[in-house]
């Protein structure tokens, strides 16, 4: 059985990256969004992954309905549906 999977936008710093670290800790495998800071995004990732879980760092701006269909497609190919 596959882990469930968990979407954090805004993941690469502060709360967001905290609460990615904190479900992964939990048994989630994370998407990290991000929209400009993809080298935090990407240790957040890292982090995750080290942890034993998997994590894709996914940049989108979630102002924009294009972004935010190709995040979730980038997801889905990624980590799964």
């Amino acid at each position: 059985m596959s882990a469930p999977i968990l979407l954090i936008t805004g993941a690469s710093r502060g709360i967001g990256a905290a609460t990615a670290k904190l479900a992964a800790a939990s048994g989630f495998d994370v998407a990290v969004n991000y929209l400009r800071d993809r080298e935090s995004a990407d240790a957040v990732a890292t982090a995750i992954e080290k942890a034993g879980r998997r994590a894709v760092a996914v940049q989108a701006d979630m102002a924009s309905e294009h972004d935010i269909t190709r995040m979730f497609k980038e997801v889905d190919g990624k980590l799964g549906g």
